[in-house]
């Protein structure tokens, strides 16, 4: 079996992709700061040491790549920007170098612009939000995932065959009761409430996947069949918010006007549908998401129904 190169790989998300993988008859070789759990094969490193990277690549056949800084409350900007964006092209450069076909990045909702109001957050120009809708990038991280989009599809232009997944907040099992505390106090949540590894995140409509949902989709990325020089990309998400009002009423209170809805029978067939069309998603790469965590939430204020 293909033996697969996953930086990151014991992060959060990392652990949930080499789980993945592994129960798949994937060879995995994992690449972090530190050594996670997983019975594989590790190289402990920085992601932008270039000589530890380049030894990484010998011998494999695809690169899962999700090392970085996770959000803008995890590094400064200058950090951010080095790991993330230098990370990113030593990776990629590594990987052309060795022969490697195939890598599949780890983007964010984020490049679209409405994630975090520290970023100065413009609201969205319309929604369902798709692949068409400019990216509006405002804080460090965002910016660092537009910019490691561009370096994708760089290399792919040089023969690669690529993919970013534009993921929304993972909610993962640490993080289920930072996101109890913020559906129930909303106005004074800060985080962490009960210590969670960071704030419940997930934008003003209060996005989140399942970590389980977002490892099968890094499977499913390293599988799809594409051409040499093709490059695609995917937003991933639940297929229902977390937040106590139906899409469209959020959105309206927030924004007026100002957001056109392009498709309300989309809204109308599923309320609480995500702000991202994942129709590109199921289409070409298979995706459906099988969890949400709405049910952490019943009976709370404003989630009575």
């Amino acid at each position: 079996m293909s033996r697969i190169l996953v930086t990151g790989a014991g992060g959060l998300l990392g652990r949930f992709v080499v789980d993945e993988l592994l129960q798949h008859g994937y060879d995995v070789r994992g690449f972090d700061r530190q050594a996670g759990k997983a019975d594989i094969e590790w190289t402990v490193a920085d992601v932008t040491d270039a000589e530890a990277v380049r030894r990484a690549m010998q011998g494999i056949y695809a690169v899962l790549h999700m090392a970085a800084v996770p959000n803008i409350w995890s590094g400064d900007g200058a950090t951010i920007m080095r790991v993330n964006v230098q990370g990113t092209y030593t990776v990629f450069n590594a990987a052309e170098a060795e022969g490697i076909r195939r890598v599949v990045f780890c983007s964010s909702d984020s490049v679209a612009g409405y994630t975090v109001r520290e970023g100065k957050m413009p609201p969205p120009l319309y929604a369902p939000l798709d692949l068409d809708h400019p990216l509006q990038a405002t804080d460090p991280y965002a910016v660092s995932k537009v910019l490691g989009e561009d370096l994708a599809r760089a290399y792919s232009m040089r023969g690669m065959s690529v993919l970013a997944l534009r993921t929304v907040f993972v909610a993962y099992p640490e993080m289920e009761g930072e996101i109890v505390a913020r559906a129930k106090d909303p106005t004074n949540y800060t985080a962490p409430a009960v210590g969670g590894p960071s704030t419940a995140g997930g934008g003003p409509l209060h996005h989140h996947i399942d970590a389980r949902d977002l490892a099968r989709a890094f499977r499913l990325a390293l599988e799809l069949p594409m051409q040499a020089g093709e490059f695609d990309c995917f937003y991933l998400s639940s297929s229902v918010t977390l937040a106590p009002e139906p899409t469209i009423d959020r959105i309206k209170r927030m924004h007026g006007h100002a957001v056109e809805i392009r498709d309300p029978d989309y809204y109308c067939r599923n309320p609480f549908a995500p702000l991202y069309d994942l129709t590109h998603a199921k289409e070409r790469l298979g995706f459906v998401p099988e969890y949400d965590l709405r049910h952490l939430l019943t009976g709370l204020p404003g989630f009575e129904n």
